[in-house]
């Protein structure tokens, strides 16, 4: 009758463990289970306690990993390998690999040489290129040992005690900081951590949104200054708040006169009007941008992403709202639209960027032709539009994105469309009953597509 009761408990047992096992694909248990590996599905915060009415402690970024091994009405408890720890409701988690301690590791075949720091969520890979396996995603914060050994933009390190490999882009290293902190900003959008204060300057990693960092007080003309894991970084000022402040660090944009149409192939926008000033970015033929109608020498005074910039007016025709198309038609470009490469779309791209301006008001930027494209020839060949997705980490941007790439995807014949990407999935408009497919990791937020909706046609 005891071992009876035994193999009762057992079966019993089996059966709670089998019903914590949600439609999220989160494995936990408490008590007697090993810590599992987990994974966040998108941006989620970390609270001090199982409910969402608890204090905000930080933020997991997509596919960073934490473990957990206990859990209270549907919050489970998390680390990450940073040791912020804290509660994620279950949503937002999904199992990513054993218990630990269930698997044995190949060994190291070279020696630690230094460390470096994660920047943001980043796939490890067993050779230097985006084509070779995955074993794992190093988590944002992480300190990895490194091997010495670099290949083409690629760092060696030690992962698991076997030798492997992370893009440069997402490793952070350099002497730690030594500046007086002077006060705190928070981040109004998701911004790219760079080396100096300028665009130029490397990025090196991403900010999340509503971030709370540290300032050292220096400043440049678009840069602040911050301690970021002990090491000096500078982000945008205009997507800054200074904490206990109601308003923005940033002035507000100047008032518009009008726009232009750059007509050159590529033309750089400059921080201020002289010849040499500091490039901020670079736009292309067919771009439209607005005026303030001041002018210095050679130079005029445009509207660039919200602050006021300098363009070589030569290259530059005066005029907005239609702009001419190679094939005879046209579109409406309304004022305070960034556009590049609209003209050298074909007729069926031009029907997505006429209904994106015409459905969707808060989109503020959309891109077509470019020179080239690592992933296809539809942006070289005019046939894709994408459709930049402003504050791409707050909920209701992603809601946003979705309703734009759901509206081509249901009407994809009447638009042609041949197929949508968003936020790493792919929906193919030659098979529409298998829906939206999980695409392949290409390293980065743009490239994996949570900042835009890229929309292709048929030719």
């Amino acid at each position: 009758m005891r071992r009876a009761g035994r193999l009762k408990s057992k079966v019993v047992a089996t059966c709670m463990a089998l019903s914590v096992l949600g439609a999220s694909g989160v494995v936990l248990s408490a008590g007697a289970w090993a810590t599992q590996t987990l994974s966040a599905t998108t941006w989620v915060n970390v609270r001090s306690g199982p409910g969402s009415s608890y204090r905000v402690l930080g933020t997991l970024s997509p596919s960073q990993s934490v473990t957990s091994s206990s859990s209270q009405g549907g919050w489970y408890k998390v680390t990450t390998s940073a040791g912020l720890t804290g509660w994620v409701y279950k949503t937002y988690l999904k199992a990513t690999g054993r218990s630990s301690g269930s698997s044995s590791r190949p060994a190291s075949t070279a020696g630690a040489s230094g460390s470096a720091t994660v920047s943001s969520a980043v796939n490890v890979r067993t050779s230097p290129s985006t084509n070779s396996g995955v074993v794992g995603v190093a988590a944002r914060g992480a300190s990895i040992p490194l091997t010495g050994k670099t290949s083409g933009g690629w760092t060696e390190v030690v992962w698991q005690g076997a030798n492997r490999w992370i893009s440069s882009n997402y490793l952070t290293r350099g002497s730690a900081s030594t500046s007086a902190v002077t006060g705190q900003v928070q981040t109004t959008a998701s911004l790219y951590l760079r080396t100096g204060g300028s665009l130029s300057d490397a990025p090196d990693g991403l900010l999340p949104a509503k971030s709370v960092v540290d300032t050292t007080g220096r400043t440049t003309a678009d840069y602040t200054e911050i301690v970021y894991k002990g090491a000096n970084r500078w982000i945008a000022t205009r997507y800054t708040t200074a904490v206990g402040s109601s308003g923005p660090a940033a002035p507000s944009a100047p008032q518009a006169s009008g726009s232009v149409t750059v007509t050159v192939g590529s033309l750089y926008i400059r921080s201020t009007s002289a010849a040499n000033g500091n490039v901020v970015a670079t736009v292309y033929r067919g771009t439209t941008l607005q005026t303030t109608g001041v002018t210095s020498g050679d130079r005029l005074q445009v509207i660039y992403q919200g602050a006021a910039r300098w363009v070589f007016q030569a290259y530059t025709s005066a005029g907005g709202g239609s702009a001419s198309l190679v094939d005879g038609g046209s579109v409406t470009i309304p004022s305070g639209l960034t556009t590049s490469g609209i003209s050298q779309l074909t007729s069926n791209a031009k029907a997505v960027f006429n209904r994106v301006v015409a459905s969707y008001p808060q989109i503020r930027t959309i891109y077509g032709w470019r020179a080239s494209s690592n992933w296809s020839s539809d942006h070289p060949n005019g046939r894709a539009v994408d459709v930049m997705i402003r504050n791409w980490s707050h909920q209701g941007s992603i809601d946003l994105g979705w309703q734009i790439a759901n509206y081509f995807a249901t009407n994809a014949s009447s638009y042609n469309v041949s197929y949508i990407i968003y936020r790493q999935k792919q929906y193919n408009a030659a098979y529409p009953s298998r829906g939206w497919r999980a695409m392949e990791d290409r390293g980065s937020a743009t490239e994996n597509h949570y900042d835009h909706v890229h929309i292709s046609v048929k030719p």
